[in-house]
């Protein structure tokens, strides 16, 4: 069997790199004092989170007819639905864990999630009416 000579090492500093950037750099990982990222100002307030304007009053409500006796959650709004619903639904079912759709204006969490959504809400300063 033939003895593995030294490889040759790929160096990764800034001048080797044929772009003249560090591969530190392009990872994220070393980025120059001059191109420091801007700092944000809240993790949950990403413009493509889904909440960007969230409506004044959300209502909530639990139903299970017509539905093989399974329950779903009903969030419908009042004062006037969000610009992006799809997205919306997308952020509630990802912080509730669980499966959802948009059903025209309103929002269907599977499952009995009413507490959850309540909270989830009143943290964005939304006012959440419950229907019985």
């Amino acid at each position: 069997m033939a003895g593995k000579g030294k490889k040759e090492r790929i160096s990764v500093e800034a001048d080797a790199s044929p772009l003249g950037i560090s591969l530190g750099t392009l990872l994220g990982k070393d980025t120059p004092p001059e191109e420091t990222p801007p700092e944000k100002a809240h993790p949950d307030t990403h413009p493509s989170s889904g909440e960007g304007s969230l409506p004044g009053r959300a209502v909530l409500s639990r139903e299970t007819k017509g539905r093989g006796g399974k329950t779903v959650t009903r969030i419908s709004f009042r004062d006037g639905t969000p610009p992006d619903t799809a997205a919306l639904a997308k952020t509630l079912r990802t912080a509730m864990g669980c499966g959802g759709t948009v059903e025209g204006d309103d929002i269907l969490l599977q499952g009995d999630q009413i507490e959850r959504t309540a909270e989830w809400f009143a943290a964005r300063r939304v006012k959440v009416t419950r229907a019985h």
